[in-house]
């Protein structure tokens, strides 16, 4: 399976995520189940995007612009569906790839000098801090998916040779977000099919063979505030 088909497969189970909102309002619906599958495939691709972009620099200004153009959109759909208001994915994503990005200038520093082991573990550690400062900082100021949004991503990355230890952290990962919702629940059924659908795209990810496939770099940035749009526009001449 190529980058490609992964974008594409989150990209319509995002669709369905949105979409159930005008369907069926702010309540959990068969919809919400299967949007659970897109961002763990989003956050994936963004440690890959680290790993594999010629010009890293160029790839979180796209992101950041993105983020900032999608922001309208995505403000107006909260407004439309749930009054509440927070800051788009993309800053998730964004914070997410700045935490890749810390983490491994502190990896390579310790890697390359000729200091000893432990004070290179130190600088591993130090950055291992930092990130979960940045998922902390995500959770306090409400960033969607929080805490969980940005460490997934960094796990995707930290993991990416070891598909059995990646497959076994994210899944730690994943229980460890959706353990407040059992339990605020008694262990509702509902919830524990959410954990289950956000489990579903570590299937597709272990399918990624590693090729790009159709290039099509701006594909989530365009659709992502587009289908925003539609969505709104379908709901504000729905209410007329």
């Amino acid at each position: 399976m190529t980058a490609y088909a992964l974008r594409l497969i989150a990209i319509v189970t995002m669709v369905f995520d949105h979409t159930s909102y005008l369907i069926y309002g702010s309540n959990l619906s068969w919809m919400n189940f299967i949007g659970r599958i897109a961002f763990p495939i989003f956050a994936f691709q963004i440690s890959e995007g680290y790993i594999h972009t010629h010009n890293l620099k160029k790839y979180f200004t796209r992101l950041l612009v993105f983020a900032i153009i999608s922001q309208i959109p995505y403000a107006l759909f909260k407004y439309c569906f749930s009054l509440s208001m927070n800051l788009n994915i993309i800053f998730t994503l964004i914070l997410g790839l700045l935490a890749i990005i810390i983490y491994d200038l502190l990896y390579r520093k310790a890697k390359e000098s000729l200091i000893k082991k432990n004070e290179q573990f130190s600088y591993k550690l130090l950055g291992f801090i930092i990130v979960l400062c940045i998922a902390v900082f995500a959770e306090i100021f409400n960033f969607d998916y929080g805490f969980y949004g940005v460490f997934i991503i960094f796990l995707f990355y930290l993991y990416h040779n070891s598909k059995l230890l990646m497959n076994l952290f994210i899944t730690l990962l994943t229980l460890m977000y959706y353990m407040p919702f059992f339990m605020a629940s008694h262990f509702n059924l509902l919830y524990i099919g959410l954990f289950f659908c956000s489990l579903i795209p570590l299937v597709f990810i272990n399918l990624y063979n590693g090729k790009k496939g159709k290039s099509q770099k701006l594909l989530f940035y365009i659709f992502y505030p587009l289908h925003l749009l539609i969505i709104c526009l379908i709901h504000i001449i729905a209410s007329v």
